[in-house]
């Protein structure tokens, strides 16, 4: 289908992760405030640090509270991050450059907005 998106979707690590991890798990139960994704799908997350440090990955596979991610997305740079730190669905300009991009070049767009928490 595509990018998915969904309203108010958070959690929190369940561990640390450094700069090169591509596998986030969350706290227990979380995982499923996100979307549902099936082979091409996928949504944008962000991570942040107590220190409101943040990094935008790409969710490209999610089973239960573990993600698979492509770090450092939309020019941010990929770091670690410690447990309890928060991992956020939220609107960001990759979200919205997909959608222009693809109204400009005439293709159609594969979204699924998914209601709720």
């Amino acid at each position: 289908m595509g990018l998915k998106v969904t309203n108010n979707a958070f959690g929190t690590l369940n561990a640390g992760i450094n700069s090169s991890v591509t596998t986030i798990v969350l706290s227990a139960g979380e995982g499923a405030r996100f979307p549902t994704l099936t082979a091409s799908d996928y949504f944008y997350a962000t991570l942040i640090d107590t220190s409101n440090n943040l990094e935008i990955v790409k969710v490209t596979a999610r089973s239960t509270d573990t993600m698979t991610v492509v770090r450092g997305q939309d020019n941010t740079t990929a770091r670690a991050f410690s447990t309890n730190d928060r991992f956020e669905l939220r609107p960001v300009a990759a979200l919205f450059a997909e959608f222009a991009d693809k109204a400009t070049t005439g293709k159609a767009i594969a979204m699924a907005i998914v209601f709720g928490g």
